[in-house]
């Protein structure tokens, strides 16, 4: 299935981060309205099997969610490839006051230590090869309005796609984004490798660090009726990763 073009224009922009200019996303109603806007397409699990698949695919499934933490290495859709959208702070670097802040922050919702990946989409220009690429995360998120959620649900592939549309010095014009996410793809009984397990159930503390609360937003799953139960994993740092 061949690609459409996604518009990639925007008023907009997010910088690629360089060593001391961290990279930092705006709140999700501003980025749910230039998905919107932008025209970011929705597929369901079924139809991205059939676009990430035969001989010569037009389409690549990318896995945002972070390794080492293993979520990726754990269980994935078949097929699919991992570009992490956050990785670990490394301490062994020069480490400033406010990122020791963002450490202690992170230490007292029980999560590990993260920051935006910087290489994330000169990651993601490579993974896609020429490709479109299908952003994909552990709920999904959503674009559509309810009435408890006006703007949808935010997710970190929704972030990735944002990113992937708004950033600079990126070839990738067809993005799309999975429906309910890996999630979604297990519910519909799909090909996976490993040994996937859903965390359902569980969601951390509210915190006022930026990239935290953007985590423990996208933390919700897009949950059905007829979707079947699976035991929680024993160990798992909220299903954030």
């Amino acid at each position: 299935m061949r690609p459409q073009p996604v518009q990639r224009r925007s008023a907009v922009r997010v910088h690629a981060a360089a060593a001391a200019a961290p990279v930092v996303l705006p709140r999700w109603p501003l980025m749910h309205t230039q998905l919107k806007t932008k025209g970011l397409r929705t597929v369901a699990p079924e139809l991205a099997q059939e676009m990430i698949g035969g001989e010569s695919p037009f389409w690549v499934l990318v896995d945002v969610r972070q390794v080492p933490v293993a979520s990726y290495e754990a269980g994935h859709p078949t097929g699919s490839v991992n570009v992490p959208l956050y990785q670990p702070i490394d301490f062994n670097k020069n480490v400033d006051f406010r990122t020791a802040l963002k450490a202690l922050a992170y230490a007292a919702n029980g999560v590990p230590a993260i920051e935006a990946n910087p290489d994330f989409i000169k990651q993601l220009t490579a993974a896609a090869n020429g490709k479109g690429v299908i952003c994909m995360c552990e709920a999904g998120g959503t674009l559509k309005p309810t009435v408890n959620f006006p703007d949808g649900k935010p997710s970190r592939s929704l972030q990735a796609a944002f990113r992937a549309m708004n950033e600079e010095a990126l070839s990738i014009t067809n993005l799309a984004h999975l429906e309910r996410g890996v999630y979604g793809w297990y519910q519909a009984d799909l090909p996976m490798d490993g040994d996937y397990t859903p965390d359902v159930g569980r969601t951390p503390s509210a915190a006022a660090e930026p990239t935290l609360s953007l985590l423990n937003q996208a933390r919700g799953y897009e949950l059905n009726a007829n979707d079947r139960v699976a035991a929680p994993e024993k160990k798992k740092f909220f299903g954030l990763f």
